[in-house]
């Protein structure tokens, strides 16, 4: 029975894991750095989406102004030539 561990294999154990931990760390924070960044473009096209709804909304609503006072308009020339 061996109970003395040979000291090649132990560091190169230690040197293993280590180089084991220091990607998975590296790996693991690229993945959150990729995901943070792609989760803000993302966010960032469904804002231009939603501002373009809202400036098309805004448009109609004006539009729908001016038709609502010609309309207004029409009614009153009407009322006055009958």
């Amino acid at each position: 029975m061996e109970s003395v561990f040979n000291p090649q294999e132990v560091g190169k154990g230690i040197a293993d894991f280590g180089f084991l931990i220091i990607a998975g760390a590296s790996y693991l924070i690229y993945s959150a750095t990729l995901f943070f960044f792609f989760i803000k473009w993302f966010v960032r096209i469904v804002n231009g989406i939603i501002e373009k709804q809202q400036r098309v909304l805004d448009e109609v609503l004006h539009l729908q102004k001016e038709q609502k006072e010609i309309l207004e308009k029409i009614v009153t020339k009407l009322n006055n030539a009958a």
